[in-house]
């Protein structure tokens, strides 16, 4: 496509050896990854689980039903631009989801929902401008919109 004129120039340094992981045995160092990989996950996931709460026992039914139903085609683009700015990792809007679903929310405009939060969030576009020109940066915003759209239409058709 011709984008990676629009890639900026960076420069990686390699990190220092640490000798003290060459003494420990390989098990403790799994672990130890496993849990610098998993420990920086938990508020997302709680913070998950207490907006999913919070969706599940303060947002009136109703009033999903009325405005983000599943017959309303509006919902899944706008769900999907919503998504972007929400800054949710997968992990922590599987209990939303489960929350608008059981609200009445549509799986399209759920499943938009959840492609825009996990595909494109503020601070992952900060981050992708230091090492993409904006050009390139827009393409890949516009393009996690579109198959967000695209796969909630498509999921929203199937249900």
């Amino acid at each position: 496509m011709g984008l990676e004129r629009y890639v900026k120039e960076v420069k990686v340094r390699r990190g220092a050896n640490n000798n003290d992981e060459e003494d420990m045995p390989k098990w403790k160092l799994a672990f130890r990854d496993a849990w610098e990989f998993f420990y920086p996950l938990l508020p997302y996931l709680f913070i998950g689980v207490l907006i999913g709460a919070l969706i599940h026992d303060f947002i009136p039914q109703e009033f999903i039903v009325k405005y983000a139903s599943g017959d309303k085609l509006w919902t899944i683009p706008i769900a999907s631009i919503i998504g972007i700015p929400m800054y949710i990792r997968v992990e922590a809007i599987l209990p939303i989801a489960d929350a608008l679903v059981s609200k009445g929310m549509g799986m399209g405009a759920v499943i938009a929902l959840m492609i825009g939060g996990a595909g494109a969030s503020i601070p992952e576009v900060v981050l992708l401008n230091k090492l993409f020109k904006r050009k390139l940066v827009v393409a890949f915003v516009i393009s996690v919109l579109i198959v967000a759209i695209s796969t909630g239409f498509i999921i929203q058709a199937i249900f």
